[in-house]
């Protein structure tokens, strides 16, 4: 059983960036290279886990399920304390212009892949108080509306050509990434439209989520640079627009190339496993809640990111998430090896469709 302590590596990460400043040289960079040098190796490396298994499940007890439940809310508050804490430092401390690039590289990856990562937890969750700290995670990188069109919009349409989330095969991530935000940012503003008007309240109004946290970020971003300066303004949109690209770079690879098909009625058929890029390596989900079960999720939004399974009928990601960023930066290795491992998972599953026959016949006989 891994134990829960293992989820509150947010800790030791914003220590590492707080380190890094006062340390200076390259403990700007230290995050970012840890990260994105580092862990890849070590990722493939450590190798696989398949835990929890239903036996580990069933074994859970109250305390432990409590245990990794605070692991949420102290990722969340940590990811959002750092990001006060540097957009003070920057406003008491002169940097050079490769020691602020450093501390920004820094703080977006915190916010990238601890906040929204936490943030996405906490949007499928039923509690408001949980589901309005998502929102706020998501208000500081400026993309609020991300807790509508993913919940309600993204979870119904994946893996179909209506979800502005799921790549398309061929499609490379400089091409993905701002048709995404594009028709994300339009699809969750219908689907908020929509629900306002099913029970009666205006459009624009304060009970419109994305309109009032928008506001809020406009609202912060003005504060900052009223009470901070240019310099801390500059931080807190860099690291937002970074943030986001992260964002926008796992559902690439989340969901890259699949797509579910029609019945005679024109109706989807239901979401699967195989709708989405599995990924069971060790380091990637301790560092990431489990977002590489990602699978499981679509099987049950609301499953606890601790309680996510691993299924071997999905298509399974070559590498973690940290190799697979940098594969994505280059579209024809990433094309070459993807769509790869697109055509064999559809050999694999056609195998499985030609053998039912045959096996069903040698049951009968």
């Amino acid at each position: 059983m891994r134990h829960p302590v293992t989820y509150f590596v947010a800790l030791v990460i914003a220590l590492t960036v707080v380190g890094g400043f006062y340390l200076g040289g390259f403990g700007f960079y230290a995050v970012p290279i840890a990260g994105f040098v580092l862990l890849p190796p070590i990722d493939v490396w450590r190798g696989h886990s398949r835990w929890p298994s239903e036996k580990a499940l069933a074994r859970l007890s109250d305390r432990a399920a409590r245990l990794f439940e605070r692991a949420l809310p102290l990722a969340a508050w940590t990811s959002i304390g750092l990001l006060a804490w540097a957009l003070w430092a920057v406003s008491v401390t002169p940097l050079a212009w490769w020691q602020l690039l450093g501390l920004i590289l820094s703080i977006a990856t915190t916010s990238g892949l601890i906040g929204i990562v936490v943030a996405h937890e906490l949007m499928h969750r039923s509690r408001p108080g949980q589901r309005r700290l998502g929102f706020l995670l998501m208000a500081l990188v400026g993309y609020a509306h991300f807790c509508v069109e993913h919940v309600r919009g993204h979870h119904a349409r994946v893996a179909t050509r209506e979800d502005p989330a799921t790549a398309r095969a061929g499609e490379s991530i400089y091409a993905f990434v701002p048709r995404s935000i594009f028709q994300g940012l339009v699809s969750g503003w219908r689907l908020e439209a929509e629900r306002l008007r099913r029970v009666g309240r205006p459009v624009l109004s304060v009970h419109n989520d994305i309109l009032v946290w928008h506001l809020f970020t406009l609202a912060l971003a003005l504060a900052i640079w009223w009470l901070l300066g240019p310099t801390s303004l500059l931080l807190f949109v860099a690291q937002a627009v970074l943030a986001v690209t992260l964002l926008e770079m796992i559902n690439y690879i989340e969901h890259y190339g699949l797509l579910r098909t029609r019945g005679p009625d024109g109706a989807f058929e239901r979401v699967r496993p195989a709708h989405s890029w599995n990924s069971s390596h060790l380091l990637t989900n301790v560092n990431l809640f489990n977002l590489g079960r990602h699978s499981d999720h679509h099987q049950q939004s609301n499953r606890p990111f601790y309680k996510l399974r691993h299924h071997d009928e999905a298509p399974q990601l070559p590498y973690g998430y940290s190799g697979m960023f940098l594969l994505a930066l280059v579209p024809p290795l990433w094309f070459r090896i993807m769509d790869s491992e697109l055509a064999a998972f559809a050999a694999r599953g056609q195998a499985a469709v030609d053998e039912a026959p045959r096996s069903a016949t040698l049951r009968a006989q």
